[in-house]
């Protein structure tokens, strides 16, 4: 009997996660790449890349290839202390499948896990699970790889959060999984993770059995805390460099309204719930919020149950909240616009709340409905009875599937059953819940199943010929607006072999880093100030000037120049830059602009002969202006010899002689963290053009190292392995010994 209910039990967690494995068989076992959405251009080349400098042995804090340069372990999305992230060391389509498996499983079982200690039963937590791992918002939000992986850790949390936090145990595992969830890369996920885990741990469940000791009230809500520093400080060596790239970011200002609405959600949108999903739902952020309508009955009748009153209203507040952040209307628009929320793009993601509180409810509601008692119930029955009828009629009226609706009328009928008092009988109740459950799960394996959409692995890897003259240029590449640009690579909607390949043809989102080719722009989700202004500049410029002024050499665009020379190459046109500043130059000529924004805005207007003169924040010392009004006119010229030695993503290396003094301009962001140095000395790194680097050197031969040797990165590190130390230490010495007499 105990071995036929463990059967039972452990096929019942197996079976939430069916929607996923069949989802993603194209990636597990077919050689295919998941592509949807980011996925291909930004996703895919953003893991390659980091998982190849792992690979060689490097930890990556540059990536000197997009923009002028960007950090790159502050950027959270590249995952690059995630372990998962090592998946990608495996070839492309099965690294990507499993990496969106694996959350898959860690979001069904957190799910899974709250709803058995709230003691629901197998079928129960079956279609919770499945209501938060395989709904709609789930499949679609699979394809945001990092908010999706901070996605599946929020119900594990929950699930701590809500037990009380009693043993040393349960708040080291609250900390490890706040720290991996942290280290996914979405601050948006972790906030509303806290948020949640605070407020269940102020309502925490009542022990069973009682304890030996009363646990104070505060005690739970203490220990959260506790736990959730603990976490915070484990993902330090993500977090410290992320806060400081946010502090010389384009976020440290609101977002304009048109950017933080973007991804809201409207009442055509929420249709996608039964099934009528819209061409461009949510924006074009999300493909589908599909859930069964029987699930929300389900959902509806978890207000029945007194004793679980306060979690259940708990619960559908943060749902409500959920869906009040999304909407496109107020309170949508008046939320958003607040301190903090201003900042955060995609107003989408706010449905995370939603779909947990939604999957949770209907779990608890399916056992409401089969074990509460009849007393006083009738009309309330009734209702969800009603209820179990208008959603068989969604179901029939659904341009769904066949299989899809036949599925979600049996799940409707099984609700209704339940409501009008099939659970009166043991084996009728159990009869009707599992076959509840069995149809979530079937109808959003079958009604989902067009959401992921795969290409050929060989395409991620893959660098079309006509790119390769495009690495050999001496400067960066210029590219259209990524707007424009992803409507011509995406014009069919397919995400396809052939949009994957117009994807690199034209370098769209990360996919510069694929074939090693320097842009200009970069798709960095929180792009520093610097690389902001510059795309700006770039954008609202009549002439191609300021890109220049950032050594692009090459314009590169599927649309014809109206205003330059080009050349036709394939689908493409190439057209030269001129003048433009390399990346290296030697000056010896300048003028003093203290403000970076003005200086760029001096340089992108055309007010500096780019290859005469540079503006500087200050007056370099020694002085090569001075130098030079006093030199005989005669004088011979200020560099002799000049090469790159050295050109690492964390280390470039200059070496020139020159016969008088000047300034080494390098057209690379100007960052907390780079050093200069010349012959063991350092040298003072002077802001170039308001955005990039200078130094200024004396007459003679020199040897000038540039080094990323971020204090962020060793601050952050520190914490994160005294943190780790510390939790393995407490972990191995077990649960503390409590005294005090019996309750």
């Amino acid at each position: 009997m105990l071995l036929r209910r463990r059967l039972v039990s452990g096929l019942c967690a197996a079976a939430a996660l069916l929607p996923a494995v069949l989802w993603l068989l194209p990636a597990l076992g077919r050689g295919q790449a998941p592509t949807l959405r980011d996925q291909g251009d930004f996703f895919y080349p953003l893991k390659l890349y980091t998982a190849e400098r792992l690979r060689a042995g490097e930890i990556p804090l540059w990536n000197p290839l997009s923009g002028t340069g960007e950090p790159w372990l502050a950027n959270g999305q590249s995952g690059v202390f995630y372990p998962p992230t090592l998946l990608f060391l495996l070839p492309p389509g099965l690294a990507g499948g499993l990496f969106l498996l694996l959350h898959f499983a860690i979001a069904a079982w957190g799910a899974r896990r709250f709803l058995k200690e709230e003691n629901v039963s197998d079928a129960g937590a079956l279609l919770g699970a499945a209501a938060f791992a395989a709904s709609g918002f789930a499949a679609s939000f699979s394809v945001f790889w990092n908010h999706f992986g901070a996605f599946a850790y929020l119900p594990g949390i929950a699930a701590l959060a809500r037990s009380g936090l009693r043993t040393r145990a349960s708040v080291l595992g609250l900390a490890g999984l706040l720290g991996l969830q942290a280290m996914a890369g979405s601050p948006e996920m972790s906030a509303a993770s806290i948020a949640l885990a605070l407020a269940l741990a102020a309502n925490p469940r009542d022990p069973y059995p009682e304890p030996v000791v009363p646990v104070p009230r505060w005690s739970g809500l203490r220990r959260c805390g506790a736990g959730v520093l603990l976490g915070l400080a484990l993902a330090a060596w993500v977090i410290v460099p992320m806060a400081e790239l946010s502090l010389h970011s384009d976020r440290r200002l609101p977002l304009p309204a048109h950017a933080r609405d973007l991804g809201a959600v409207g009442i055509p949108d929420l249709m996608s719930v039964a099934g009528f999903t819209p061409p461009f739902f949510g924006g074009t952020y999300l493909a589908s919020l599909f859930l069964p309508p029987f699930a929300l009955v389900a959902a509806a009748a978890a207000f029945a149950e007194p004793h679980r009153r306060r979690l259940v209203f708990l619960l559908a507040g943060f749902g409500a909240v959920g869906i009040f952040l999304s909407i496109q209307v107020p309170p949508g628009t008046w939320l958003r616009a607040l301190p903090l929320l201003d900042r955060i793009r995609y107003a989408s993601k706010g449905l995370a709340w939603t779909a947990f509180s939604a999957a949770m409810l209907a779990g608890l509601g399916i056992d409401a409905l089969r074990f509460g008692a009849d007393d006083g119930r009738r009309r309330l029955k009734l209702g969800l009875g009603l209820l179990s009828v208008a959603a068989l009629a969604l179901a029939a009226l659904a341009p769904a599937p066949t299989a899809v609706r036949l599925a979600s009328g049996i799940g409707c009928a099984a609700v209704g059953l339940l409501a009008l008092g099939a659970g009166r009988k043991v084996w009728t109740g159990a009869l009707a819940s599992g076959v509840a459950a069995a149809a979530l799960v079937v109808s959003l394996a079958i009604g989902l199943a067009s959401v992921p959409r795969f290409a050929p692995e060989a395409g991620i890897r893959s660098c079309p010929d006509v790119l390769e003259p495009l690495r050999r240029i001496p400067g960066r590449i210029l590219t259209p607006p990524m707007g424009p640009l992803a409507a011509w690579a995406m014009r069919d909607g397919n995400f396809d072999a052939g949009a994957l390949a117009r994807q690199r043809e034209a370098l769209l989102g990360y996919t510069n880093l694929t074939c090693r080719v320097p842009t200009v722009r970069t798709a960095a989700p929180m792009p520093t100030a610097a690389a902001a202004a510059m795309q700006a500049s770039f954008d609202r410029a009549d002439s191609v000037r300021p890109a220049a002024a950032a050594s692009a050499r090459a314009l590169w665009t599927p649309f014809l120049p109206e205003s330059l020379g080009s050349r036709k190459v394939g689908d493409f046109y190439r057209a030269p830059l001129e003048p433009y500043r390399p990346r290296f130059s030697f000056l010896r000529r300048y003028r003093i602009e203290p403000d970076a924004e003005r200086a760029w805005q001096r340089v992108a207007a055309g007010e500096v002969d780019l290859a005469r003169e540079v503006l500087l924040d200050r007056r370099p010392e020694p002085d090569p202006d001075t130098s030079h009004r006093e030199a005989p006119a005669d004088s011979a010229a200020p560099m002799l010899v000049a090469r790159l030695a050295e050109d690492r993503p964390e280390e470039v290396v200059a070496e020139l002689t020159t016969s008088s003094p000047g300034l080494l301009v390098i057209t690379d962001l100007h960052y907390p963290g780079w050093i200069a140095e010349s012959e063991g000395r350092r040298l003072p790194i002077l802001r170039a053009d308001g955005w990039f680097r200078a130094v200024a050197l004396p007459a003679g031969t020199h040897r000038v190292s540039f080094r990323y040797r971020p204090l962020s990165v060793y601050v952050g590190g520190g914490i994160s392995v005294a943190t780790l130390l510390a939790m393995l230490v407490l972990w191995s010495r077990g649960e503390p010994l409590r005294r005090g007499r019996r309750a």
